[in-house]
Parts: C-alpha cells; sequence; structure tokens
C-alpha cells in the first residue's frame, strides 16, 4: 500500500494546514471556521480536532512547522565579500517569504491580536536578524563591530519583510534594495572613527 508521501500526495494533515493557511490568509482566521477547512481539504470535520485539539491550534501549526529563517538564510551565506553576503541574504529572504507568503500574512495579521503568534513573530524576526548578523559578521572584508553589524542585520530584516509582506514586492527585491546594499556595505567595510 503507497502512503501519501510516497506517492506525492500531502497527509491529510498536512493538507488541512495547507488548506487552513490559504483560508486564514484569504479570508482571515476569525472569519474561517474548521468546517470550511475541512471540506475545502476534503476531509471529515472530525478530521480537524483528531489532529489539532482547537483552531488555535492550528493556527499556531502552521507557524511553527514552516522553515524557519536560520535554516533557509545559512543558504544564503555564499559569497567572501559583504556585497554578495548582503545580495544573496536579501535574494533569499524575499524568495522564502514570498515562496509561504501565506503563513506569513497570518504571522503579520494574526500578531495584533493573538499573543502566541506576536511571540512567534518576534521569535522568528529574532532568528532573521541573528543569523544576518552572523552571515554579514563572516565576510571577510568586515570592520565594523557587532553592534554595527546586528543593526544592519535588523534594518535588512526589517525592510525586505515590510517590503515582502506588507507591499507584495518580491519580485525585484535585490535590485530595489541596491542602494541598501550599498549603504550598509560601506557601512561594515569602512572603518569608522568613534
Amino acid at each position: 500500500m503507497m502512503t501519501a508521501a510516497a506517492s506525492g500526495r500531502p497527509s491529510k494533515r498536512e493538507a488541512i494546514i495547507e488548506t487552513a493557511e490559504r483560508l486564514f490568509a484569504d479570508r482571515g482566521y476569525d472569519a474561517t471556521s474548521t468546517a470550511l477547512i475541512a471540506h475545502e481539504a476534503g476531509v471529515p470535520a472530525g478530521l480537524v480536532f483528531y489532529h489539532f485539539a482547537t483552531k488555535l491550534d492550528l493556527l499556531l501549526a502552521i507557524v511553527h512547522e514552516r522553515p524557519t529563517p536560520g535554516e533557509v538564510l545559512r543558504t544564503a551565506a555564499r559569497g567572501r565579500s559583504v556585497h554578495r553576503r548582503l545580495r544573496a541574504v536579501v535574494s533569499s529572504m524575499a524568495e522564502e517569504l514570498e515562496r509561504n507568503r501565506a503563513a506569513r500574512i497570518i504571522v503579520f495579521r494574526e500578531a495584533q491580536a493573538r499573543p502566541e503568534i506576536a511571540e512567534r513573530a518576534a521569535e522568528l524576526f529574532d532568528e532573521a536578524t541573528t543569523t544576518v548578523a552572523e552571515i554579514l559578521s563572516g565576510a571577510e572584508d568586515v570592520v565594523a563591530e557587532p553592534d554595527r553589524v546586528r543593526t544592519a542585520a535588523d534594518l535588512i530584516v526589517s525592510r525586505v519583510f515590510l517590503d515582502i509582506i506588507a507591499l507584495g514586492q518580491a519580485d525585484t527585491a535585490t535590485k530595489r534594495h541596491a542602494a541598501m546594499i550599498d549603504l550598509i556595505e560601506e557601512s561594515l567595510t569602512t572603518p569608522h572613527a568613534e
């Protein structure tokens, strides 16, 4: 007997998560019933509660079970120079945020009303900032102090997240951020007098 994973189809649990993610992003958490999720996923309504004790547990699964920024960005640490690493980070962040756009929209929207989601959003933002700072610190031409590198990472993560999630502009992220990349590169590679 072939399993769902072996056949390339998502498991029923994953189908529920994917459907809920799409519906929560399109309609909002409060406007989406578990009955609608089950119907759209093609599963019995009780199966939603078999896998998730509450609708909130389903929402939390969406935001916890997607790739984290650290997992995605560590693969972006290509190149030895700050400039190459900045371009790779911006490009990777934009691609990943766009690929998981629905989950990011949900986090952005639901963080306002749900402390559990706001906490997860803060964790994801901090992880992304820490990872970008580590990537930039590893460049061979960095001369900036760790605090300046962390501030640069914070700026990058904030700006790319805003552009992709709030403004929906993923396709030209690296090109649009060329001036920011140049400014940050100069800030991190030029010695500064205190």
